[in-house]
């Protein structure tokens, strides 16, 4: 069996996921449309105190590029679509099939046992028939109720129950995200977004398993049994879903040469995709990242914050919910990824209207490189993200000695 030591499990991860290289040509919308492929899905968020993190994801890979490209592989190209992958994510559009059945477990829950929607069937059935009759169709098309009362402080809805109609037939397949505008979900029915493949059978729940799984162990790089659930938020082997467990799925695959079965020091068996073993030759003869950026809360490589501590020995927590009192390293920190490892964090906010990048704080993990050379080294990063978020500048609020000096610039 291949042993492989903590650095090359985590050179491994780094390199699956297109993290390993810096970027020295433009990037294409063919290389983007590529890395999601890769990828398999890229977790969609709200924040926006810098570009939105399913942006950042792609920077982070590519560098500067039109972040309409994301938006166009939706529509109208339709290279992705909309789902609960990884939390709500984009997702490549081959793996559509593979989510039909999740999409059928919703409709039940939700649509067909959910009191919510039993109470409101006149509000759900009010929206398929504006939809199928009028084309697609967001939020705002559909007026408050007369009283405009909020239903309740955390009603996430407001006080419009078509938002959780939406949601609810979104979430059991009836209709699929066409396109959003300025951020919002314009809904259309799904056999007609993705007629060819709404139209396609369900495959059964071993295929389904296998595909998801290999794919979850393409984009991982190195996969532990224990990981595995948390890629496309599946629920193999646990108590209320039962089945065959991650292990078993992971044996069975390896037993027909789909992934490979590896010892990962201090960890224990982990399982490389066999597509991966390429990589795994070339880190095991000394090849090693050289890529320097930042990476997203919810970046594909850190969002399992325990595997995040299990290979990098690096503890991540979002503090954006935590009161600013409280809070350690600030609202909304980005990992600084450098060579492989993750070295500290910074609080980036953009000023889009002043067209300014403030590094409100910048933290330092204790192993970190001397600052005389960070100084230097992430100074590139650090402008393609402000170039990235429309910055011309980059002021920084508080850094470690020397770090303030060498990062602030201004440019045209």
């Amino acid at each position: 069996m291949i042993e492989l030591s903590r650095e090359e499990a985590r050179e491994l991860a780094v390199a699956a996921q297109g993290l390993a290289c810096t970027p020295t040509e433009p990037p294409t919308w063919e290389q983007a449309v590529d890395t999601v492929r890769r990828l398999g899905c890229i977790q969609i968020d709200t924040i926006h105190v810098v570009a939105r993190s399913q942006y950042l994801v792609l920077w982070s890979r590519l560098g500067v590029y039109d972040p309409t490209w994301l938006d166009a592989m939706l529509d109208p190209h339709r290279a992705v679509f909309e789902y609960w992958g990884h939390a709500a994510s984009i997702i490549s559009i081959d793996l559509f099939p593979y989510f039909r059945r999740r999409m059928q477990w919703y409709k039940q829950r939700y649509l067909h046992e959910y009191d919510w929607s039993q109470q409101n069937a006149h509000v759900i059935d009010e929206v398929r028939r504006a939809i199928r009759e009028h084309g697609p169709l967001g939020s705002t098309h559909f007026p408050a109720p007369e009283d405009g009362k909020r239903l309740d402080r955390w009603t996430w809805y407001g006080n419009k129950p078509t938002n959780l109609a939406l949601e609810i037939l979104w979430s059991a397949g009836e209709l699929a995200v066409l396109r959003r505008v300025n951020f919002q979900r314009i809904y259309d029915l799904t056999e007609r977004v993705l007629a060819e493949w709404h139209a396609t059978d369900v495959p059964d729940p071993d295929e389904e398993r296998r595909v998801l799984a290999h794919r979850a162990a393409l984009a991982m790089g190195i996969v532990l049994p224990r990981w595995l659930n948390d890629y496309f938020r599946t629920r193999w082997g646990s108590r209320n879903h039962g089945g065959p467990t991650p292990a078993a799925i992971l044996q069975s695959l390896a037993e027909d040469g789909k992934v490979v079965p590896v010892t990962v020091e201090g960890l224990g068996t982990g399982y490389v995709a066999a597509e991966n073993l390429p990589l795994v030759d070339a880190i095991r003869a000394g090849q090693r990242s050289d890529h320097i950026t930042l990476l997203s809360p919810f970046d594909n490589l850190i969002w399992d914050r325990v595997r995040t501590e299990a290979l990098f020995d690096f503890e991540y927590r979002l503090e954006c919910y935590t009161p600013a009192a409280k809070r350690v390293y600030g609202y909304f920190t980005l990992p600084i990824l450098y060579h492989g490892r993750l070295i500290g964090r910074v609080d980036p906010k953009a000023d889009r209207k002043e067209r300014v990048l403030t590094l409100k704080s910048v933290h330092l993990e204790p192993d970190a490189p001397p600052v005389e050379e960070l100084a230097e080294t992430l100074r590139p990063a650090l402008r393609s993200f402000a170039v990235f978020n429309g910055a011309r500048a980059i002021r920084v609020e508080s850094a470690p000695p020397g770090l303030a000096e060498a990062w602030t610039e201004d440019w045209e």
